[in-house]
C-alpha cells in the first residue's frame, strides 16, 4: 500500500502542480531524493560521513552530458532515457577508484579523506577545460535521438516523468539493499565494528562495497 501511494504521488503531482516553476521544482526534488538516499546509504546505514560525495554525482553528470552529445552527433546509438545510467556507471567507476582509498578508514578520518578527495577532484576538473568545459560547463540537447515508444523530452512534463520513474526505481532498489545481508552487515559496521571483525567480516570491505553502490546511485542523480 505504501509503495502504491508513493507511485501515485509521483504520477499525480504534475497534474496538481501544473506551472513551469512547479514542474521544475518537482524535477529537482526527484533528483534530490535519489542523491539524499544514496548519501543515506553511507551516513544513515553505515555511519560514514562523506564530505566529498558530490564528486560522484558531478562526474556522473559530466559522463551523461558527453554521452548525450554523442547521441546528438549520431556517434552513439543509445536512447536518451537511458543516458542517466551512463552517469550511474561513471559514478560507480569513480567510487571504485576513490573508495579503495577512502574506505580504509572510518569516522573522522574517513570524513577528512573524502573532503580532501573532493577538493582534489574540484581542482583537477578546472585543469581540463576540453573535457569539463571550465567555468562554463558543457551544454547538450535533451531532445536528441529518436523518441522511445513515442516519448520525447521536448516538454518539461516528459522530463519530470523520466525523473519520477528513476526516482521510484532507485528508491525501491535502495530500500531493497537495506534488507540484504550486505545492508544488514553495514548496520552492524555502523553500530559495533569491533564485533563485526570478531565474527570474521572485513569492515573495510563492507564499507567499500557500500561506497561503490552509493556512488552509482549518486551518478544516476547527476545524470538526471
Amino acid at each position: 500500500v505504501v509503495w502504491a501511494l508513493y507511485a501515485g504521488v509521483l504520477a499525480g503531482a504534475p497534474f496538481v502542480f501544473t506551472s513551469s516553476l512547479a514542474l521544475t521544482m518537482l524535477s529537482q526534488m526527484g533528483i534530490a531524493i535519489i542523491a539524499c538516499l544514496a548519501f543515506n546509504m553511507l551516513l544513515g546505514q553505515g555511519g560514514m560521513l562523506s564530505f566529498g560525495h558530490a564528486v560522484y554525482s558531478g562526474l556522473g553528470a559530466f559522463a551523461a552530458i558527453h554521452a548525450l552529445n554523442l547521441v546528438s552527433r549520431g556517434q552513439l546509438d543509445w536512447p536518451v532515457s537511458l543516458v542517466p545510467l551512463v552517469g550511474g556507471l561513471a559514478g560507480w567507476c569513480v567510487a571504485v577508484l576513490l573508495g579503495y582509498v577512502t574506505s580504509r578508514k572510518a569516522g573522522t578520518t574517513f570524513a577528512m579523506i573524502t573532503l580532501g578527495m573532493g577538493e582534489l577532484v574540484a581542482a583537477v576538473v578546472l585543469m581540463f577545460p576540453a573535457v569539463f568545459g571550465g567555468e562554463g560547463g558543457i551544454t547538450g540537447n535533451r531532445v536528441a535521438g529518436p523518441p522511445v515508444l513515442g516519448i520525447g523530452f521536448a516538454s518539461q512534463t516528459a522530463v519530470y516523468g523520466l525523473i519520477a520513474v528513476y526516482c521510484f526505481a532507485c528508491t525501491a532498489l535502495m530500500f531493497a539493499f537495506t534488507r540484504t545481508p550486505l545492508g544488514r552487515m553495514l548496520n552492524a559496521v555502523r553500530d559495533n565494528p569491533e564485533r563485526v571483525e570478531f565474527i570474521g567480516y572485513s569492515t573495510r570491505r563492507v564499507r567499500y562495497l557500500a561506497l561503490m553502490l552509493s556512488g552509482g546511485f549518486m551518478g544516476i542523480a547527476g545524470g538526471l
